[in-house]
């Protein structure tokens, strides 16, 4: 099966940007064990004046961020994933606009092709199929990049949809279907 890193499209340069949100969620408190702690804070913030801003469906820093779209769309594959609202705030036009905060499961599924520079970080991810294939939306356990990842299913949806500032970057896997499909090659 073919899977693909769920990322924002950089060249939206003019893309809504939360202010403060990095600050009040602290990444430590990025986890499922630790999700419930996010209710006690404040999640609403503003987002930085500037121009005609572009509200994607995806925002990948300093948080990840899905729009409310998104969020339809992944519950039909995940039903079960938690998700927390955010709430962002444009003051001078007195906009909000929703968010979720979605906490992903952390899959293992690094394969042993997988290559890493001296510092940890990726040079080359390889995933093994096997192991991801029960998932549909899920984080990468063992990388210290944090992604998002998508099956081939959830990626043609996510195509199909006229979502805004989404980027779908495949990954290499290892197993039977990307055997099947090395033998034409």
């Amino acid at each position: 099966m073919n899977y693909f890193i769920l990322s924002q499209d950089e060249r939206i340069i003019n893309a809504v940007k939360p202010v403060g949100i990095a600050q009040v969620i602290k990444k430590e408190l990025l986890t499922i064990e630790r999700m419930e702690e996010l209710e006690e804070l404040e999640r609403q913030f503003p987002v930085l004046e500037k121009g005609e801003m572009v509200y994607t469906d995806f925002i990948e820093k300093p948080i990840m961020l899905i729009s409310d779209a998104v969020k339809q769309l992944v519950e039909k594959y995940v039903p079960n994933m938690p998700f927390k609202a955010v709430v962002l705030t444009d003051m001078p036009k007195l906009m909000q606009t929703l968010y979720w905060l979605v906490i992903p499961p952390k899959v293992r599924c690094l394969s042993a092709q997988t290559e890493f520079h001296l510092d940890g970080t990726l040079k080359k991810l390889v995933i093994d199929e096997q192991l991801a294939a029960p998932y549909s939306f899920f984080q990468i356990e063992g990388i210290k990049e944090q992604f998002i990842v998508v099956n081939i299913e959830l990626a043609e949806s996510i195509l199909r949809r006229d979502f805004r500032g989404i980027r779908l970057q495949k990954i290499q896997t290892e197993g039977k279907w990307n055997d099947i499909l090395s033998v034409g090659k």
